[in-house]
This record gives C-alpha cells, structure tokens and sequence, in this order.
C-alpha cells in the first residue's frame, strides 16, 4: 500500500472543513475510524473541488444510529441494509456507510457482509482511482496505486477485471465514463480491460435500462465520446442496450459535441443529435425510461436542429399554447446551448422577445365572413393567423379579416 499526504492539495480544505472533523470527531470520541473515501479524494487528486463527501467506517449501522441518538444528529436510514446511513449536519447530507464485503453476487446485487477491514472493503470497490481513502488529517490510503493510475490517466480496475465485472455488470459502462473523465487520449484502451469486458458483455441485458441510461448520459458529454462509442459498437455492446447500430450516428453526435456548452447541457440534447427520426429516439426513450421533459428536448432537437432564423422560433412560439411555452423555452435553451457560440444571439433574442397576442378569434372570421358550420371555419381561422404571421405579425384585426373575406368570395365565384 502507498501512504501520502493530501494536506497539500489546493482543494484539500474543501474536504477537511470544519463539518467533516465534527463528523470524524464524533465517530472518534466513540473509538471509531471513519475516513473520506471515493469521488472526493480522486476530485481532490485532480486538483478539482469534490462534489459530494461520502464516508467509510469501522461502526456498524446501529452503533452509528445510537451514536448520532446520543450527539443529537439527525440522521436518516438512507440504505440500512447496505450500512449506509446519512447524517445531517449544518443542514448539508454526508453519507456514511460500514465497511463491507460482498460474499454473494449475480451481476445486479450483492449480499453484503459487514467488516472493520479498510483494505477488503477497497477490495470490492471497482476502479483503483475509487478505491483510496483518507483521514482527516491527510494521510492517504491507497492500497491498489489509485494515485499512481490518476497521475497516468489510466482506467483500471481493482484486481481481475473479469471477476470485478461478474459482480455488476454496469461497471462495463462505468468503465468506459470514467475513462472519459480520465484518459487524455482516445486511444489508451487497456487490453486486459477490453478483453474481460468482451468476456463479460452478455451480462448488461441484466441491468436496468434506467441504470443504462444514468451511465450513458455521462458518457455522451464526457470526453472522446467519439472513440468510446466506437468502442463499444466494436465490442457489440450496443444490442444488449438497445442501441441500434443503423439508427444510431456516433458522427453527428460527435461534431455536436464539439461546439456545444457542455458544462449545464443535459445529456439527451446530445443524444438527440444521433437519431435522424424522432421515431427511433421515441423507442430507445420508451425502452430506456426517460422521462417526459428527456423525451421533449430529444424530440425538439430533432426535429428543430436545422434552423437558424429568428422567425421561425417566433412562429414556433406563437403557435404553442400558453401553458406549454415552459416547455418550448426548455427545448429551445437546449438547442441552442447544444450549438455553442452560434447559439447565444438566437437564444437571447427568443427569449427576450415579448410574444404578440394573434388579433383574431374564430368567431370573428364566422361573424366577417357569413361561414357556415363546418371545416371552413378552421380552414380560413388558420389562414388568417399565417397572414398574420407572413406579415412579422404587423397586420390589425381589420386588415386580416378584409384580406380573408376577399379569398373566401373568390373561392365562391
């Protein structure tokens, strides 16, 4: 195992702040260990400020419950049968869980077994740069050279990768998002890796498709999404996730990718730049669970991604009913952060522009016209409305309903 020190770290305040030493002092006053262990240390690593703080203890769930009991923490039983509880301090969650083993596992779950054991609780975990840990006062425990692979920009993972895979068979994709996040390059594929995961494919027709999707949007706006997709159709990966290699266009996909603002984009706006048809999109969305507003921003942008002008938003937008303009202006934010730079003037334009009320109702045109019940009501209601638009929406009432009545006398004659 090799020892280090974070305290040196730029970020290394971020982890040891005044709220995680209470935590690490409760747990200690009851002559417990409990360590940062993760995301955090690998963010902190990586000269990046850590997102969430997630904890490792010797403590079993119920000397913790009775710890925080006697301390007056609020706590609550987020994952019990995991060891997992999540404790709240200062109004902020901290998720801490008992060390454990897995003795029992069929690729979805895993029959725990509690331990005081650090090491065989890293053991279990998947990649070595998620499997260090360390104290509040900086020391660093890594066991399988995390910090080494991190340094490297490798992805590996802990021990044998065929058995690390067999366990839960996500960690496929889990794989290939992290390899995202941490490789520099597209193409420093670990054979060893590839080739268990080839071994161990067939067994992602057992994962959730909700699971699949979770990983899939942290691929799609992670790095190299490109040569990872490739990757993953080589290995024949995309069938067993109900990708479908002739619907499904990495190209277009990928030179989205490349201008888009990736930073608060939503992962289906990408992916909808892969389907040519909204049809397609609606399947994998049916199959994958997504939700309503994931299935409207995949739709809009397949079906708006190739325009440009001002008016055609516009008359997008007058069109939609009022208590559906949220979700326009969801859609519409989306297409044009997806475009990067080229986006920013159309998206402040729309947004700032104030929607003119249509001057017509569809009694108006009966009443103007003499229209007998019927077809033709809507028919010269949608013809008047489109003039009113042809015109930059400038034309009054009047001259709307003199221009209908002209056409509807011609048709007559």
């Amino acid at each position: 195992m090799s020892t280090s020190s974070l305290k040196e770290h730029k970020h290394w305040p971020d982890i040891a702040n005044p709220t995680t030493k209470y935590i690490c002092q409760l747990f200690k006053d009851k002559g417990y260990e409990v360590r940062i262990v993760g995301g955090a240390v690998r963010d902190v690593l990586q000269n990046k400020a850590p997102k969430d703080i997630d904890m490792a203890t010797n403590a079993t769930p119920d000397q913790m419950v009775d710890m925080c009991k006697g301390a007056g923490v609020k706590h609550i039983l987020t994952g019990i049968q995991h060891g997992t509880l999540t404790l709240m301090v200062d109004d902020t969650p901290y998720e801490v869980t008992t060390l454990r083993v897995d003795n029992e596992t069929d690729g979805r779950h895993a029959q725990v077994e509690f331990t005081t054991d650090f090491q065989l609780d890293a053991a279990r975990r998947d990649l070595t740069i998620n499997a260090m840990s360390v104290d509040v006062e900086g020391a660093l425990y890594d066991y399988f050279d995390g910090a080494k692979h991190l340094q490297n920009k490798q992805v590996l993972f802990v021990g044998d990768p065929v058995e690390r895979i067999a366990e839960d068979y996500l960690r496929i994709l889990r794989y290939f998002r992290f390899y995202g996040r941490i490789a520099d390059s597209d193409d420093q594929w670990d054979e060893n890796t590839i080739a268990a995961i080839d071994k161990n494919k067939a067994g992602l027709e057992k994962i959730s498709r909700e699971r699949i999707w979770l990983e899939m949007q942290k691929i799609v706006v992670g790095n190299h999404v490109s040569s990872i997709l490739q990757k993953m159709k080589s290995l024949a990966l995309y069938p067993l996730i109900n990708l479908s290699e002739k619907h499904f266009s990495i190209t277009d996909l990928d030179s989205q990718h490349k201008v888009a603002y990736l930073d608060d984009l939503r992962p289906v706006t990408l992916l909808g730049y892969a389907f040519h048809t909204k049809d397609h999109f609606s399947e994998l969305r049916k199959q994958w669970k997504m939700s309503m507003d994931e299935e409207y921003i995949g739709q809009f942008v397949i079906k708006h991604r190739g325009e440009e002008e001002m008016k055609y938003f516009q008359d997008l937008l007058v069109d939609t009913p009022k208590h559906c303009r949220h979700k326009f202006h969801m859609g519409f934010r989306e297409l044009c952060r997806s475009r990067g730079e080229a986006g920013e003037g159309l998206l402040k334009a729309v947004t700032e522009w104030v929607v003119p009320e249509c001057p017509l109702r569809g009694d108006q045109v009966v009443k103007h016209l003499q229209l007998p019940k019927g077809p033709l009501i809507n028919k010269y209601f949608t013809l008047g409305k489109s003039k009113w638009k042809a015109s930059h929406f400038t034309l009054t009432r009047e001259e709307i309903l003199d221009g209908l009545l002209e056409e509807y006398s011609r048709s007559k004659r």
